[in-house]
Formats: structure tokens, sequence, C-alpha cells
């Protein structure tokens, strides 16, 4: 039986194997034209409204653009 427990050397290895695969990706012109997409359509923009579940699905949104920018810049500390 495999063992669940993940070390944090197992957590860095496959967190810079994700970050080399978005900076790949993003640093072609497709990359970038799809990074630019995500950002217009889920980044910029209100995130508050009224309603606390709309707030909540615009943040969840947001997030996944934040999470490869994130990615980024990881991959460019290291």
């Amino acid at each position: 039986m495999k063992s669940t427990v993940t070390t944090v050397e197992d957590i860095k290895v496959r967190l810079r194997a994700k970050a080399s695969a978005v900076v790949a990706f993003l640093n072609t012109d497709t990359g970038k034209a799809v990074m630019d997409a995500l950002e217009e359509e889920f980044y910029d923009g209100d995130i508050m409204d009224i309603d606390p579940h709309v707030t909540a699905y615009n943040l969840g949104r947001r997030d996944v653009v934040v999470y490869l920018k994130q990615l980024k810049r990881y991959q460019e500390r290291t």
C-alpha cells in the first residue's frame, strides 16, 4: 500500500513542475493571448456584489488567474 505521507520536498518538486509547465506555456504567443483573455474575463472587473454568493463566485473565478500568476512568479524566483 502506498503511503499518503507527503514530504515538503515532494510538494516543492510538484510545485516546481507545475510552475515550469505554466511558464513554458505562458511564454508562448498563444499562452500570452490565453492569459490576456483570462485576465479580461475573470480577473478584471467587479468582485463584490450585494449577493454574497455572487461575490464568492467572482472570487473563485479570479483565483484561477491569481494562481497562474503566482506559479509564474514562483518559477521566476527559483
